[in-house]
């Protein structure tokens, strides 16, 4: 699966069947990591500034990253997070 979103060189994934809670994957230059949907959990090792960034992407997409995440634990064709 690739990358549902790309903001400032991060690149966003949710995986199919993947463990709870709901979580995305943030890659970038400088780090790979986790942060859930709900309590904002980061594992991994990331800049404090991606961080804030992907805390703002949370708060802007929440619902649609709840469903995306729910179609992929489902096995459904999930696309990419609308701008």
């Amino acid at each position: 699966m690739g990358s549902i979103f790309v903001i400032q060189g991060l690149l966003i994934y949710i995986y199919a069947f993947d463990h709870n809670p709901p979580h995305i994957h943030v890659r970038s230059g400088s780090g790979d990591f986790t942060i859930t949907l709900k309590d904002r959990i980061v594992e991994g090792r990331a800049k404090s500034s991606a961080i804030q960034l992907i805390n703002r992407f949370i708060d802007e997409h929440e619902a649609e990253l709840f469903d995306i995440w729910d179609k992929a634990q489902r096995g459904e064709k999930i696309e990419k997070v609308r701008r």
